[in-house]
């Protein structure tokens, strides 16, 4: 029951993850944004001219920069479902991908405080100023952070049998898959919100709890494959990254920065610790079975 559940998802998994990867995809998604930002500056022009209402859900549209906003906002969504396909692939970079989304939404949120500067009187802009600058600067250091992680992250092997990798890989498709009906609700109820309340707040927070969730299911699957310590701890250090993040995403202006900072540098150096201790380890540990070859695609 269990193998066709993971089968039929696999199969739906691999449709949705082939059409959002063409080319076609891409342009259509270019396309939206360009519109949603164009729509967004259209509906600046109407109210700041009086032909719209400047108050419910229009309300924000009275400020030109919020057209800025929402459609790096709409980039995020879009960048979370294309995390949400990383994880099958590799764990490692599933986790490196929730990092470059933690700058983007650093990015946002400067970009939000953008929208703030209502005059150009300093005394007004001095906050805004500051915050500008600070989720600017600590975006570029998780940025570079990211690279320094993805140069030096080695890829593992957690199966030794064709067989076992796959399914390994299906399970991991599965819960991507479960975690994109998710999001895809979490968007619902985040627009559901706009429409009743004139109230827009994107719950990342909410979906980067349920990644910690999703993080900590592929750990217990891997027990499945593998029950070696280093691994099990590899592993576990990824979901506590995941766990900083979230706290980062809930935290004061300059908290967050700071914890989001000290995530990305702890990320960075459990990749050289273990590549570290895993270049000491002699061939014999790392036991394969005779004519086993695994597949390039299935390589942690």
């Amino acid at each position: 029951m269990i193998d066709k559940l993971l089968i039929y998802g696999e199969k739906l998994y691999l449709k949705i993850k082939n059409l959002w990867e063409t080319e076609r995809m891409h342009r259509i998604i270019s396309n939206a944004l360009v519109l949603i930002f164009l729509t967004s500056l259209g509906l600046f022009f109407l109210v700041h001219r009086g032909f719209l209402p400047a108050n419910g859900v229009l309300k924000p549209f009275a400020n030109p920069f919020y057209s800025i906003e929402i459609s790096f906002t709409a980039l995020l969504l879009t960048e979370i479902i294309s995390m949400i396909f990383v994880l099958p692939k590799s764990v490692a970079k599933s986790v490196t991908k929730q990092f470059e989304l933690l700058s983007l939404i650093f990015l946002r949120h400067g970009f939000q405080e953008f929208s703030n500067v209502h005059s150009l009187d300093w005394h007004e802009m001095v906050q805004p100023v500051q915050h500008m600058f600070v989720y600017g600067a600590v975006s570029l250091f998780i940025y570079f952070i990211i690279g320094m992680v993805y140069k030096k992250q080695r890829h593992i092997i957690i199966c030794h049998t064709d067989r076992a990798q796959r399914n390994f890989v299906r399970f991991k498709r599965f819960i991507s898959l479960l975690l994109l009906i998710a999001f895809l609700i979490i968007v619902f109820s985040d627009f559901k919100d706009l429409i009743l309340y004139s109230i827009y707040v994107t719950s990342f927070h909410t979906f980067f709890t349920i990644l910690i969730f999703s993080d900590i299911l592929v750990l217990l699957i891997t027990i499945r494959y593998a029950l070696d310590y280093r691994t099990m701890y590899r592993y576990s250090a990824f979901i506590l990254a995941t766990i900083f993040i979230r706290i980062a995403l809930t935290s004061q202006p300059y908290y967050d920065v700071i914890i989001g900072s000290v995530a990305a540098i702890y990320l960075l150096f459990l990749v050289l610790t273990y590549n570290y201790f895993e270049a000491s380890r002699k061939p014999k540990n790392q036991s394969v079975l005779p004519q086993t070859k695994v597949p390039k695609k299935y390589i942690k």
